[in-house]
């Protein structure tokens, strides 16, 4: 309650002060609260709650991932080891930016929601090089690069610990680059290993590409709602003096210049042009014309526009 009661001071008094508001309560009016915040730092919470959640989730993930918690970790670890890495960063990245927008909603702090609303970009690049890199190793001929990944990419551990998952030998047949161990041997009979490893990454492929792709939308909500909301986590927002100008000098801002610079205008036409009688009327403006002629004592000849006029 001390501090509504010291942000409600702080808001009158910066009325009172600066002409923004003019003193008046309906140019200028404090936000409706909902349970003592305003609702651009709901709205804040809100989507940074979600921001942490999924980022954990998919931290969590990784990690039970990277110490083969399952029973197919081991043909992630191996066979995707790209997606893997660059999802890891992106979950990280998310949590750490989640944390900063935590502190800056708690303290509304608008610098550290300004590095916060920054943050999101790297996360939301990171996030579709998920899904691009997931969706071009799913619809670019996945078999043949299988294949080619097997026979070139792998060592014989990778090898040994993808037969001894999948249960099979060799990827066509035991002949076929295959790695002999305990399990597999030129007379197996264990399949080859090419129709697993392609329905299992098929699989998991499109699993993360459709996950990412449709988290895509909800971080860009976040983005948006942290570049519209940053500057609102409190009503004192617009009410605050201008900082101080440098090259401006004595004048708080260009509105004060410019008002001194007409006073000045205004005060050196006077001295130019100073008026001889000041208290005496004007006299009537008549309006004649001037002729070309002169007479002999090289005066100007006025004649009068209208013939009601006289001379």
């Amino acid at each position: 309650m001390d501090n509504q009661d010291n942000e409600k001071y702080l808001a009158q008094k910066q009325q009172s002060l600066y002409p923004k508001t003019f003193g008046r309560p309906d140019v200028r009016r404090e936000p409706r609260r909902y349970f003592g915040w305003t609702l651009a730092r709901w709205l804040l919470l809100c989507s940074n709650i979600v921001l942490l959640l999924y980022g954990m989730f998919f931290v969590l993930g990784c990690i039970v991932t990277y110490a083969k918690g399952y029973q197919r970790a081991i043909v992630i670890v191996v066979a995707n080891r790209d997606i893997l890495a660059v999802t890891f960063t992106a979950a990280f990245l998310a949590v750490i930016t989640s944390i900063v927008g935590l502190v800056g909603i708690r303290w509304k702090d608008r610098r550290v929601l300004g590095i916060y609303a920054l943050l999101l970009w790297p996360c939301f690049a990171l996030l579709s090089a998920v899904g691009y890199l997931s969706y071009k190793g799913d619809v670019w001929n996945l078999r043949a690069k299988l294949g080619m990944q097997w026979r070139y990419d792998f060592s014989p551990q990778d090898q040994i610990a993808l037969q001894d998952n999948l249960h099979c030998c060799g990827f066509d047949n035991p002949h076929d680059h295959a790695t002999y161990f305990a399990r597999c041997w030129p007379e197996s009979l264990l399949p080859g290993c090419d129709y697993k490893f392609y329905l299992f990454e098929h699989y998991f492929l499109t699993k993360t590409y459709i996950v990412t792709f449709c988290l895509v939308p909800v971080h860009i909500m976040i983005i948006i709602i942290s570049l519209l909301c940053a500057n609102h986590v409190d009503h004192l927002f617009g009410t605050r003096p201008r900082p101080l100008i440098a090259y401006l000098g004595r004048f708080h801002d260009w509105r004060d210049w410019e008002q001194s610079r007409l006073k000045q205008v205004s005060l050196d036409d006077k001295k130019n042009y100073p008026l001889s009688h000041p208290n005496t009327p004007p006299e009537p403006i008549v309006t004649r014309a001037r002729t070309t002629c002169t007479d002999h004592d090289q005066s100007m000849v006025i004649t009068p526009r209208h013939s009601y006029e006289k001379n």
